[in-house]
């Protein structure tokens, strides 16, 4: 709590006076920065206010929580507002709040959280969102939930067809974008089910519904496709589409999903025999990635073990041990989740390179 979260809740002036009493008096109040500016009950305290509340004024709650959440949104805490719009159940308002955080949380790889938001939601009300059936769609998507996410799909499809005066936007920029990202999600849906035409035809679908505008959508239509184009076989195709997916990457910064990127067109490479455009592919990265400062992002293990194991393949025994050990020593904490079974697969067709059968079995 604060002054002003206080006044607004309560209608007092004085909020912050009060405060700064409550904690020279000792009364159950501690400070959470050095400013005074946000405080805190002591836990026991603050439940024995809630009990009393509920019993002498339970009324008056979901205003209470009403207008917790409206002083949050005005000051950019769109999860508090999101909290207590839905304690107050006030669902309208906190369908809104939860349609505008998605881009923003989506970003952040929140969406579980974002997900747990809108299954607080009644049904019936996000049927009349299309916005919000296409987040809560991806969302699913994200979590395995393959078969749940075309239905809510479907639920957006019908307002776009027949939109009437009951369906209801608050994103109108995501609303601009929802045929893109609807042919996305089925082309992401396809291809988790291995369904790889069916992946080619909606990627080329999303890419020309894009708008122009939206970097970000054709970006993801555009790693769909390459994607699909690799998993056929199609390796002139994907290296032509991963390759523009992670330039658009570079630009944008996104430095992670960069360096999943990088394993594909350098693996892709290597399989055409372009050996010296994978490796400056993983020297770019690598440059990318180290640049970053500390700690250096997930995955930058995992480009030194691709260098290794290229370096292998180009017969440089020396450069390939010196990368793997650089590797190994970087170690866990910045390399995604199957870098260590990789690692060691590197490592056993070093040792088959230096002829030590024993050790490359080992």
């Amino acid at each position: 709590l604060n002054g002003s979260l206080c006044d607004a809740v309560t209608g007092r002036e004085d909020s912050r006076g009060m405060l700064e009493i409550l904690e020279r008096g000792n009364l159950f109040v501690i400070p959470l920065d050095d400013r005074r500016q946000w405080y805190r009950y002591h836990h026991l305290f603050a439940d024995v206010l809630q009990a009393r509340l509920m019993e002498e004024q339970s009324d008056q709650v979901p205003a209470l929580h009403r207008r917790a959440s409206e002083w949050y949104e005005r000051n950019g805490l769109p999860s508090d507002a999101i909290r207590h719009a839905l304690a107050a159940e006030d669902f309208e308002r906190a369908a809104g709040l939860i349609e505008l955080a998605r881009p923003a949380m989506d970003l952040s790889y929140q969406s579980s959280t974002w997900l747990d938001w809108v299954k607080a939601l009644p049904d019936a009300l996000i049927r009349t969102r299309p916005v919000l059936s296409v987040g809560y769609a991806w969302a699913l998507l994200d979590g395995g939930e393959l078969e749940a996410s075309e239905a809510r799909l479907q639920d957006a499809e019908r307002w776009l067809d027949v939109p009437t005066d009951k369906m209801v936007v608050v994103d109108k920029e995501q609303f601009r974008s929802l045929p893109a990202s609807i042919a996305t999600a089925r082309a992401y849906r396809s291809l988790a089910l291995g369904d790889v035409p069916g992946t080619v035809k909606y990627a080329q679908q999303a890419l020309e519904l894009t708008p122009e505008d939206d970097q970000a959508r054709y970006n993801e239509a555009t790693s769909l496709l390459g994607l699909a184009q690799y998993t056929s076989g199609d390796l002139e195709a994907a290296e032509r589409s991963l390759a523009d997916f992670h330039t658009n990457l570079r630009k944008a910064g996104d430095i992670l999903t960069l360096i999943g990127i990088t394993f594909l067109l350098a693996d892709i490479r290597v399989a055409l025999g372009r050996l010296h455009e994978a490796e400056s592919i993983y020297q770019q990265s690598l440059r990318l990635a180290t640049g970053q400062g500390e700690p250096m992002p997930l995955g930058t293990a995992d480009l030194y073990r691709g260098l290794g194991e290229l370096s292998v393949e180009r017969g440089d025994l020396e450069a390939a041990a010196q990368h793997l050990l650089t590797s190994q020593k970087l170690g866990e904490q910045t390399a995604t989740t199957d870098w260590l079974h990789r690692l060691c697969v590197s490592q056993a067709r070093l040792k088959e390179a230096q002829g030590d059968l024993d050790g490359a079995l080992a």
